[in-house]
């Protein structure tokens, strides 16, 4: 499989879980409810995914603007629609 589709499978399925983490945040299933710590908690996957995917990447993909396309916007567009369902219908 190309590591881009790799990597970019991995952003996806980690976006639908930071979705789900950022919706308990901000509904109150954790017991309480903060929209901020929920942004933050997003953030904090994306990074450690990232770390994930270098590892797994290599240096098969490199420059920013490989990650920007690869990685941060499949994840960010991703979280952002889910989050957006999750919360209207959760």
């Amino acid at each position: 499989m190309d590591t881009t589709i790799k990597v970019t499978s991995i952003h996806i399925i980690f976006g639908l879980i930071a979705a789900l983490l950022s919706t308990g945040c901000s509904v109150g299933w954790f017991g309480f409810k903060n929209d901020v710590l929920a942004f933050f908690v997003a953030v904090i996957i994306l990074y450690f995914v990232g770390q994930f995917s270098q590892k797994i990447a290599g240096d098969e993909i490199s420059g920013f603007s490989q990650w920007l396309w690869d990685g941060i916007s499949p994840f960010f567009f991703t979280w952002v629609i889910a989050y957006t369902l999750f919360v209207m219908y959760l």
